[in-house]
């Protein structure tokens, strides 16, 4: 199965010679052999490829298998294609092209259920298939004063046919395209002549590249320029993806060993789907498995991580994008201001090891104790903690240890009514905090304790562990839904909503229960009755998951008229209940608060 990723898949998996390789492996691993790939089907077959079903996410699962057909053979053997080649020259990098043949590794496709990766190869096209013939282009990285000496062969001012390029539209889409022309597969821009003055006269200015062309001239651009000698784009390449000049197929996340990908020469799409990004293409087809794409665990995590990336490669900071903001501050681990899909995914690896830690209750490093107890339905302080601490590190942009209004600024700056370059409460909520209503005041003075309308850490933590006292009744350290419903009782709040709370904690715990019960109890792969949290990250049953999730999404939607009884809303309000749902909870609010545990100093630790 195929699933298809939000982000574009366009995006070239490079097989070695077919398209780049770089200059430290090119020359002393290739010589003059051929290239050793395996083909997707054998002669007499077609690949065929059809959409499968749409997956729960609104993904569309893809079948790629091999059949049968009558006259078609591989014509792959021996073809020789271009590649380019970095040559080291005194004064800067050039790049040639070179002739390899392929040759047959084998007759293998890859198998996996949601992580198959297909993509566009066009090897048929002569001199890399731009517009106009690339081996007359050539294009460089140069230095300081034309030398490379003092800097890295990867990096410098981007020079094409001799000629330096201006900086005016020079942006990440522009230098991963002139680095794929130097046989890199990722590139990084620098603008203002980052390395040294440049000549006035240059190739080309205003450029706009979508990051898919071969070669810069395949961008838009203005010939006419008005740039000066501090106005040379540059560019910083690396080997994020692409070709690695050892014989192996690369993409962004992953690199695979030449038996671990196919070539597919003679294809077809069995569906005809206007919108699928594989109409038009008559070329090669590669595929291979994206190990990730074939864990639950990291199957999510990477669908959340290119919506939150916009599929792009990594989360970048954002003037306006709060989340993306907080998103790199708590999963940047190298300090270079964006988060790759590594960093994020080993942040939730975090957040995962937490809840595992909450279950295992007897500290085996295994949650079979779920699948028998209770412990599901209970919550420790240390839990809460933990929750409590991420929360904080997520939404700290200004990492001063607390949250305040200064936290989504820009977002929110528009209510700055004042100008101050602060936004206050007052003008968050339009409304001074002495005239909200006494139980929420009161308890909003009891959480900022200093009153300086920022929420420190250890206010917030001193508040969590009053409350949870509080809320655990018979001092277990634990608590749980009936505990919860009790102390609200105890408060004042009314036998009716008592029984809403209860209705809804109880149909989603339940319903969360047997996830989870489901979950654990498959991922069980040794059946040694242990569930380990290597067991849970290396799970695997996708028709498990769909059809569970389905019933969890049928069986999950709130019972709006709990909902309505409870807030006071629509139905609820025709009755005249909305009054009463307002008077009951700022009621219980007031009783609730008003209580030693609150006034305690310092606060009560869990079970005295």
């Amino acid at each position: 199965h195929f699933y298809k990723r939000m982000v574009n898949p366009t995006v070239v998996l490079t097989v070695l010679g077919l398209l780049q390789i770089s200059l430290s492996l090119a020359k002393p691993l290739l010589g003059d052999g051929p290239i050793k790939v395996n083909f997707c089907c054998s002669d007499g077959e077609v690949l065929k490829i059809r959409n499968d079903r749409e997956n729960i996410l609104g993904g569309i699962n893809k079948i790629a298998r091999c059949v049968r057909s009558r006259g078609v053979k591989n014509t792959l053997e021996g073809v020789e294609v271009s590649f380019l080649s970095l040559v080291q020259e005194n004064e800067s990098n050039q790049t040639e092209y070179v002739k390899r043949p392929l040759t047959k590794l084998g007759t293998k496709k890859p198998s996996c259920e949601r992580g198959l990766q297909i993509s566009k190869i066009n090897i048929h096209q002569e001199n890399g298939a731009n517009s106009q013939s690339e081996a007359d282009v050539t294009i460089e990285l140069r230095g300081f004063n034309g030398s490379v000496a003092d800097i890295p062969a990867s990096e410098g001012n981007v020079y094409i046919d001799g000629k330096p390029i201006c900086d005016d539209g020079w942006d990440k889409n522009a230098a991963i395209v002139a680095c794929r022309m130097l046989g890199y597969s990722d590139g990084s821009p620098t603008q203002q002549s980052a390395y040294g003055e440049v000549p006035d006269t240059m190739a080309m200015d205003d450029i706009s590249c979508t990051g898919e062309e071969t070669s810069l001239y395949n961008c838009a651009y203005s010939s006419y320029t008005d740039c000066g000698a501090m106005e040379g784009a540059g560019a910083v390449c690396s080997h994020t993806g692409g070709s690695t000049g050892t014989g192996k197929l690369q993409q962004l996340t992953e690199e695979f060993e030449a038996d671990q990908f196919c070539l597919a020469e003679n294809w077809e799409h069995v569906d005809n789907d206007d919108q699928d990004w594989l109409n038009g293409f008559h070329g090669t087809l590669g595929l291979s498995c994206d190990q990730c794409l074939e864990k639950v665990f990291c199957f999510y995590v990477r669908m959340l991580f290119d919506y939150m990336s916009w599929g792009e490669k990594a989360i970048y900071r954002s003037e306006w994008d709060v989340l993306k903001n907080n998103a790199v501050n708590v999963g940047d681990q190298n300090g270079d201001n964006e988060v790759d899909f590594e960093e994020f995914k080993s942040k939730f690896v975090e957040y995962l090891t937490i809840a595992f830690d909450t279950l295992d209750r007897n500290n085996d490093g295994s949650i079979d104790e779920v699948l028998g107890n209770h412990s599901f339905h209970e919550y420790s302080l240390k839990f809460f903690e933990h929750v409590l601490n991420n929360v904080i590190a997520f939404f700290d942009n200004n990492k001063d240890e607390s949250i305040s209004t200064e936290d989504f600024i820009p977002a929110i700056e528009s209510m700055d009514a004042n100008e101050d370059g602060k936004v206050s409460l007052y003008e968050l909520i339009g409304l001074s905090l002495i005239n909200l209503p006494a139980p929420i005041y009161t308890a909003y003075t009891l959480l900022d304790e200093n009153q300086d309308e920022q929420l420190s850490t250890d206010e917030m933590l001193d508040f969590l562990t009053r409350t949870f006292t509080k809320l655990d009744q018979n001092g277990d350290c634990y608590i749980n839904l009936e505990e919860i419903v009790d102390s609200l009782g105890e408060s004042g709040l009314p036998l009716d909503f008592q029984l809403g709370i209860k209705l809804l904690g109880q149909q989603y715990l339940t319903i969360a229960k047997y996830m989870i019960d489901q979950v654990v109890g498959s991922a069980d792969t040794n059946e040694d009755t242990k569930i380990t949290l290597e067991e849970i990250l290396q799970f695997s049953d996708f028709s498990l998951i769909d059809s569970h999730i389905r019933v969890a999404l049928s069986m999950g939607d709130p019972n709006m008229g709990v909902v309505s009884y409870l807030t006071g809303s629509r139905h609820a309000d025709t009755l005249g209940l909305g009054d009463k749902a307002l008077v009951a909870w700022l009621t219980t609010l007031h009783t609730f608060i008003d209580t030693p545990v609150y006034k305690d100093q310092p606060a009560p630790l869990c079970g005295q």
